[in-house]
């Protein structure tokens, strides 16, 4: 069993590490860790052969961790297990498990054939968005020194002074705050963007929220905290497989970090993976 963590000394981490060591010996199961470096290319490359050899991958921690594993693993017969312990953790938020639950996934849940998304040629698992959340990904710079509130306090700053892009989609171009392409149902740290979301439809939600006044962006991520912001006449949300970004040069986040820059073409790819769950609800 390949054991895929990002290097830290959180309580959880150590919690979730020290309780896989012991039932995987009660199993007699042997574990081959591997600590991701921060460079993805490098890591990548390394996981996939990993990968090659092994029949289940658990990830030991958060959605830039997971979206690595996806990348090394979406399309083969390996199964992939979750034990979140990162900073936002967006993708587990949508079971509703507690950490008892994950643990039980690992060893006796069963394999559930979910959806991932592609931008070129890099999957993400959750969430992919251009405009508002990819800029304010970017002046993170993968730094997170309050943790989870990082998102929020950093996006707060941002949020009234924003100015918006234009996106063409190939019928048009509109003044966009934001595009979300979602497989998943929340980001940044507990926001509910795409409530409606599902990960196994073989669809992705697209929400996009107008260029608008600051109030108006205010009282749509107010909302969102509760996903009951798709009421407001300036979100428009539609389902499809795929969909062609064609304006240049706009920075492209997914899973927490910056992936690729437009033009793109934004896809579902169906059944795509292999997810551990539970048994039963």
């Amino acid at each position: 069993m390949l054991v895929i963590y990002r290097p830290q000394r959180g309580k959880k981490f150590s919690a979730h590490a020290q309780w896989l060591k012991l039932e995987a010996k009660k199993h007699a199961i042997q574990l081959y860790w591997y600590a991701t470096s921060g460079h993805f290319e490098t890591d990548l490359e390394r996981l996939k052969h990993l990968a090659s050899r092994s029949t289940q991958v658990v990830v030991l921690g958060g959605d830039g961790t997971l979206n690595l594993a996806v990348n090394a693993i979406a399309g083969t017969d390996v199964v992939l297990s979750l034990l979140p312990c990162g900073t936002g953790n967006d993708f587990s938020r949508q079971f509703g498990y507690s950490s008892r639950h994950w643990r039980d996934t690992i060893f006796s849940g069963k394999a559930r054939k979910i959806d991932v998304g592609q931008v070129g040629h890099r999957y993400f698992i959750n969430i992919a968005g251009i405009g508002f959340n990819a800029d304010v990904v970017s002046t993170m710079g993968g730094k997170k020194p309050f943790g989870k509130l990082s998102y929020g306090l950093t996006g707060a700053l941002k949020l009234v002074r924003y100015k918006g892009v234009v996106i063409d989609y190939g019928h048009g171009s509109h003044a966009t705050m934001m595009c979300l392409f979602s497989n998943g149902r929340h980001f940044a740290a507990g926001l509910t963007p795409a409530p409606n979301a599902s990960i196994d439809d073989g669809m992705l939600q697209v929400m996009t929220i107008s260029m608008v006044a600051w109030y108006k962006r205010l009282v749509c991520f107010t909302l969102m905290l509760f996903g009951l912001h798709t009421r407001l006449p300036w979100v428009t949300v539609q389902q499809c497989q795929q969909l062609e970004v064609k304006t240049p040069g706009l920075p492209v986040e997914a899973d927490g970090d910056l992936i690729a820059t437009t033009p793109v073409n934004v896809r579902c790819k169906a059944a795509l993976l292999q997810f551990k769950v539970l048994n039963s609800p």
